[in-house]
């Protein structure tokens, strides 16, 4: 067990499947890997469904007196009334266990610091956690592209202006987070962006963008080091390009996190991101060293998802008809 009595414990969770058992291994090490040496580190991960032996990997991959890992699900309640509100939705369930963790996570903690499994962590994460979150109930870095949530065309058909919302309200990312957990348990909000989704099933973002529908307002914005995006690479000229020129030299040498925001990804096939090659030297540091993709594993893979998508609607119209 840690020590709590030297420094307070980082609390860090991520959700994957087992689509994502690897992707979550280079996460999770990368994280830990470069986290302060006088730092602990609390992780939750969510599990969507990762097999027995991805799960003996994982921990042999994080093995570390600093490290404590809590594998945790939603209830069969939650998972449920999850399944039902986001009936509409054509993303996988999982995608948004992560709404689901002020209630999961011990009410000990009253803050977390939350990862997509598609980032790769360069730098400490004690930096992160030490902000002060104040009384915001989150920590997230803005959107290069869609600057506001009335500027991100997506957005436009659900007259948003006509819900309080003005230009002054920035779109963020959702893929790493500090959440206040006990503001979000006091005002329910899991609950909100859930019947938001529910009401809104054709949300491209479904999760990202119900957060930032009902946070507007209500979250204060951190260094884009902390969540370097795929399009910072692509900028079609300097005029779209919304840092300093120190900055944005930074960020993309030296970002904090890097968030392979689109497809493919450094695991799939074809991948042109520029620093896709970080991806792979973490990997090569885990109980995975050496896997790359194959014909066979892609194809299997689409075959697994193929499945998972049947069985994801038929749990929806059984659940539908029951409610």
């Amino acid at each position: 067990m840690m020590d709590f009595r030297i420094k307070e414990p980082i609390v860090v969770a991520c959700a994957a499947d087992d689509f994502f058992a690897i992707p979550l291994a280079v996460t999770s090490f990368s994280a830990l890997k470069n986290l302060s040496p006088d730092r602990q580190m609390i992780l939750y991960i969510l599990d969507g469904g990762i097999s027995s032996g991805n799960k003996r990997k994982l921990l042999e991959t994080l093995d570390s007196d600093r490290l404590e890992v809590h594998w945790v699900k939603p209830t069969e309640d939650q998972i449920r009334k999850t399944i039902y509100k986001c009936r509409g939705s054509n993303h996988p369930i999982s995608n948004y266990y992560r709404l689901l963790l002020p209630a999961i996570v011990p009410s000990q903690f009253n803050k977390l610091i939350y990862l997509d499994s598609d980032v790769v962590v360069e730098g400490d994460l004690a930096e992160l956690w030490d902000q002060d979150i104040e009384d915001q109930y989150l920590l997230a870095v803005a959107d290069p592209v869609h600057k506001t949530i009335l500027s991100a065309e997506h957005l436009n058909p659900y007259d948003l202006d006509k819900k309080g919302l003005t230009e002054e309200h920035k779109y963020l990312n959702a893929g790493v987070l500090v959440i206040n957990l006990e503001k979000w348990r006091e005002a329910k909000i899991a609950d909100l962006v859930l019947e938001f989704i529910g009401n809104h099933p054709d949300l491209p973002f479904p999760d990202q963008d119900a957060i930032n529908v009902i946070l507007a307002g209500k979250w204060r914005e951190i260094s884009p080091l902390w969540n370097q995006m795929h399009v910072v690479h692509f900028f079609a000229t300097p005029e779209h390009n919304p840092y300093d020129e120190k900055l944005y030299a930074d960020l993309i040498r030296k970002p904090n996190i890097i968030h392979y925001t689109t497809r493919p990804k450094p695991w799939n096939k074809n991948c042109i991101h520029p620093q896709a090659d970080r991806y792979f030297k973490y990997l090569d540091q885990t109980a995975w060293k050496g896997w790359r993709i194959s014909d066979l594993s892609y194809n299997l893979d689409l075959a697994r998802r193929s499945i998972r998508r049947v069985r994801t609607l038929i749990s929806k119209t059984l659940l539908s008809r029951q409610f």
